[in-house]
């Protein structure tokens, strides 16, 4: 039978010499050549004689010893996986590193084919993972990330509200996944329960005074960047999203019907009047041969979303306006709007906003309303674009 004091006389021989207890059977405390001693459990698996090692005396008492061998008897006996095995398959599990490579292999390119999901979302996403996660989570195994580790994410980008909360909502859906893919229990998503950073909303609008400085500081541009100037252009007279207008073809747009068919945006496919100044605007560009994108840049490619914020940032910053960012012209649109009586409902579907009652809408076909809405729209921001009394609102 062991002791505590027999283990702790025991002395090394030329070969590993097991005492074996008489208490629990199956345990037994290994003394090595070196004098290292490891209590260690001899069981049978399929006919197979296997020995795992539980710790060492040093580390444990023999009772805690005689628990945890009583406690795999049972759940070897139970047909659950050995010791052994269990450390096989924990060697094995699949790291943090492994779920992101699997998320970017085979879910991003489903969902952007779906249709739900931009290449533009999958690019940020990868930058996230690759300058945010792997440095903190990467090695890590799935199954044993806790919401500290999560935290100790978070907490390197405390000063950066916006980017800590979407790397956290990414990291959410890895680990919703890892689930699904049974990597980790069901509903232990280590993200739940870590607090969001509190957002300050942006309400920058711009008045009719800097629109008309914006204008003449992006026609300073337009001779070297025609194409991401005009999608500028576009963005301020027309309240569409920057991705939506850099993604039209000409395919997409009938000049007759003043309609443009935008494929791909955040509430699906759907039909967008388009005012007389961007017509206007659109028939003055030049057509590549080969390139059907109607903001072209190069040999069958379109203005990149990097390049049209690099344009506008360049005459933000020469308009004394460095605080304004590209999606400021949508919100003075929709600010412009408001102010000239425009209702909210038609507001929404000048903007393409998503609400519940336009869920999964394919096709949006233009109003009246949201025609005359549009043609005011375009008006009055062309008007300050031009210069048309510039005063200060």
């Amino acid at each position: 039978m062991l002791t505590e004091r027999r283990i702790r006389d025991a002395k090394s021989a030329p070969k590993p010499v097991t005492l074996w207890d008489s208490q629990v059977t199956g345990l037994g405390c290994r003394v090595f050549p070196s004098g290292r001693k490891a209590f260690v459990l001899s069981y049978r698996v399929a006919g197979r004689k296997r020995l795992a090692t539980l710790g060492r005396p040093s580390e444990m008492s023999l009772q805690t010893a005689r628990e945890m061998a009583a406690e795999e008897v049972v759940r070897i006996r139970a047909g659950e996986a050995d010791p052994l095995e269990r450390r096989r398959q924990m060697r094995e599990a699949p790291t943090v590193a492994d779920a992101l490579a699997r998320f970017f292999d085979e879910v991003a390119p489903a969902r952007i084919e779906a249709g739900r999901m931009t290449r533009r979302t999958v690019d940020e996403y990868r930058r996230q993972a690759r300058r945010y996660v792997e440095p903190v989570l990467g090695s890590l195994q799935v199954a044993r990330v806790t919401r500290g580790d999560i935290e100790r994410v978070a907490a390197t980008l405390a000063k950066t509200r916006v980017l800590r909360n979407r790397v956290l909502a990414f990291l959410s859906r890895v680990f919703t996944l890892a689930e699904l893919w049974e990597w980790r229990p069901q509903q232990t998503n280590p993200v739940r329960g870590v607090e969001r950073a509190r957002e300050e909303a942006r309400d920058r609008v711009l008045a009719t005074s800097e629109l008309y400085a914006l204008s003449a500081a992006l026609k300073a541009l337009e001779k070297v960047n025609p194409f991401p100037v005009a999608a500028i252009r576009v963005a301020a007279m027309t309240g569409l999203r920057i991705s939506e207008i850099l993604l039209m073809k000409w395919e997409n747009i009938d000049f007759e019907t003043g309609r443009v068919v935008l494929p791909a945006t955040k509430t699906g496919r759907r039909i967008a009047p388009l005012a007389a100044p961007v017509l206007e605007l659109l028939e003055r560009l030049p057509r590549i041969n080969g390139n059907p994108w109607v903001f072209a840049a190069g040999r069958g490619a379109a203005t990149t979303y990097r390049t049209a914020r690099a344009v506008f940032a360049e005459a933000a910053t020469a308009a004394g306006l460095p605080d304004v960012r590209l999606h400021d012209l949508r919100r003075s649109l929709a600010t412009r709007l408001a102010g000239a009586g425009v209702n909210a409902y038609v507001l929404r579907d000048v903007l393409g906003h998503k609400t519940l009652t336009m869920a999964n809408r394919y096709v949006q076909v233009a109003s009246d309303a949201l025609t005359n809405a549009t043609e005011k729209a375009a008006a009055l921001t062309a008007a300050a674009m031009a210069g048309e009394q510039p005063a200060k609102t």
